[in-house]
């Protein structure tokens, strides 16, 4: 896998990012909490107020993957959303997303990165278990648990 890892382009990207998103990740919402209702707009705003990267096999190939971060304070930056398709999945992708986003935060000073995954998402878990986050908190109401690492 040569990852091709770019700035998202909303109008090239976003279908592909919020079919990533209802996929992959909100399925594990409705799991905990079914009253959820599917809202793109509100995928969209997260989105726009996020720094979203994609993965891709080329430059102007369709992505496989995305991972979008927000500052949550002056030292702590929040790993929004990560999704990988699932024909792309054990490849590296997820990987090259979350080094991509960790290195940001870092060369914005940013001394934490912090997530929120669900309870449910065993997968996910795992996964950022392997790349060094530690599980810090569970919220019951939203059946989260909240998972960091040092940057």
């Amino acid at each position: 896998m040569r990852a091709m890892i770019r700035a998202r382009n909303p109008r090239r990207d976003d279908r592909t990012i919020l079919g990533l998103v209802k996929q992959e990740l909100f399925v594990y919402t409705v799991l905990t909490r079914p009253e959820t209702r599917w809202d793109p707009a509100d995928v969209r705003r997260r989105l726009d107020g996020d720094v979203t990267f994609v993965a891709a096999p080329r430059r102007a190939a369709k992505p496989v993957g995305f991972v979008s971060v927000r500052s949550s304070d002056r030292t702590t930056m929040l790993l929004d959303l990560l999704a990988v398709e699932p024909g792309s999945q054990g490849k590296g992708w997820g990987t090259a997303l979350l080094k991509q986003a960790e290195r940001y935060a870092r060369e914005r000073g940013y001394r934490e990165m912090k997530l929120f995954v669900d309870e449910a998402n065993g997968k996910a878990r795992l996964f950022y278990a392997r790349n060094g986050y530690g599980e810090s908190e569970y919220v019951p109401s939203f059946a989260f648990i909240v998972m960091a690492k040092r940057l």
